[in-house]
């Protein structure tokens, strides 16, 4: 049995800036802020990274409780945010999961640094949950590595370390790359995000694409023996 754990944002689809919009407003509501700086890199990070350094670049404490405050207002933004903003699935996309479900010893699971209730909100906005057997969020985690570490323990322990012979990781950025070789994953790079082939080919991905827009062929590189 094999495990493909795909990131979401540049990847499976785009959302033109509506989770970068979201949070801007949710920091800006929950703290009284004049203006929210949030003027930072968020491809390929946790949740959880980016809302420390947000509250800290926006001179407030990185607090727990803050932390929770600002996840809390997010989560409440985003739907109405995505709805506004657009965004749209990227090319390939639908026709390659259509194709893997199909596959009785694949497994399909989300694995991505947005919050597992975001992650949710996207994939539902976008028609794409009923694809996936779960999301693995970054709720929990500072470092992709650290969730990519927790998912492959908690997919062994639902399925059994006998029987999951195999993950691949999906994504878009060096981020997604480093976290599948930390768990031992073959990684399939995709071309579709902020990085370019050179940036990702120097992390030494199994596989570098340029899209999925050739279904089939993404296909036959995922499900291969």
């Amino acid at each position: 049995m094999r495990a493909l754990l795909f990131d979401i944002d540049g990847t499976l689809l785009v959302t033109d800036d509506g989770g970068k919009a979201a949070l801007e407003a949710a920091l800006t509501d929950e703290f009284d802020l004049t203006s929210a700086d949030v003027s930072i890199s968020f491809a390929g990070r946790t949740d959880r990274s980016l809302f420390s350094e947000l509250l800290e670049r926006n001179r407030l404490s990185t607090s727990q409780r803050n932390q929770t405050r600002l996840s809390e207002r997010y989560s409440t933004y985003l739907p109405d945010v995505l709805a506004r903003r657009g965004g749209e699935v990227l090319p390939g996309v639908i026709e390659l999961l259509d194709k893997i479900v199909t596959q009785p010893d694949h497994l399909c699971y989300a694995m991505t640094g947005n919050l597992e209730e975001t992650a949710t909100h996207k994939l539902n906005h976008f028609g794409l949950s009923h694809y996936f057997q779960g999301v693995f969020g970054g709720d929990h985690d500072v470092k992709r590595e650290d969730l990519a570490r927790r998912t492959a323990a908690e997919l062994r322990n639902r399925h059994g370390e006998q029987h999951l012979t195999e993950m691949i990781v999906i994504g878009d950025t060096p981020h997604d790359i480093r976290c599948g070789h930390a768990i031992g994953a073959r990684v399939v790079a995709v071309c579709t995000g902020s990085y370019d082939r050179v940036t990702l080919e120097s992390e030494n991905p199994s596989a570098v694409c340029d899209d999925f827009a050739d279904a089939n062929a993404i296909h036959d590189l995922l499900t291969a023996t």
